[in-house]
C-alpha cells in the first residue's frame, strides 16, 4: 500500500531551509517552518506506527499517552514561549515521557528532516537543542527541608 502524506505536511524543505542558521532554531518559526504542530504530530505518529510492532503488549498499552506527550513536547521544544514560562512547561510536559523512546524519537525526527532536505547543521542543532531542554527537565527536584 503506498505511503500517503497530508498535503500540509511539508514533502520536502522549503527552498531558505537548506541553509538555516543554528540561531533559527531559537526562534518560533522553525515550528512553521516544519509545518507546524501538525508535522509534528504527523511524525510522532509515524515513529510510533514504525515502532509499534516491536514494543511489549505492557508498553502498547502506554503508547497512546507516550505518543500525545512526545508530540506535545516536541511543538513546545519549537514554539517561541518565553523563559522562564518555556522551561517551566517543558517540564510539565516530560513528565512520565519514556526517555530511550524520546531518545529514539529524536533520532526518527532527524531521519525524516533529512528526507526533507533540511542541513546537516540545522538539523544537529534543532535535534541538539531539543534534547538539552528534555535533560533538563529531567533534573531531580531539591527539597527543602
Amino acid at each position: 500500500m503506498p505511503r500517503t502524506v497530508p498535503t500540509t505536511v511539508p514533502t520536502r524543505a522549503p527552498a531558505g531551509a537548506i541553509s538555516t542558521t543554528s540561531n533559527d532554531v531559537h526562534s518560533g518559526a522553525v515550528l512553521q517552518l516544519l509545518g507546524g504542530r501538525q508535522f509534528v504530530d504527523h511524525t510522532v505518529a509515524e515513529f510510533y506506527q514504525a515502532v509499534g510492532k516491536y514494543l511489549a503488549p505492557d508498553d502498547i498499552s502506554e503508547h497512546g499517552k507516550q505518543q500525545s506527550r512526545q508530540a506535545q513536547f516536541l511543538s513546545h521544544a519549537l514554539s517561541e514561549l518565553p523563559e522562564p514560562t518555556h522551561t517551566a512547561r517543558a517540564r510539565f510536559l516530560a513528565r512520565g515521557l519514556n526517555p530511550p523512546l524520546f531518545e529514539a524519537m529524536l533520532e526518527f525526527l532527524d531521519g525524516r528532516l533529512q528526507e526533507l532536505g533540511f542541513s546537516p547543521q540545522f538539523r544537529a542543532r534543532l535535534v541538539e537543542s531539543t534534547s538539552a531542554l528534555y535533560d533538563r527537565c529531567e533534573e531531580p527536584l531539591s527539597i527543602a527541608c
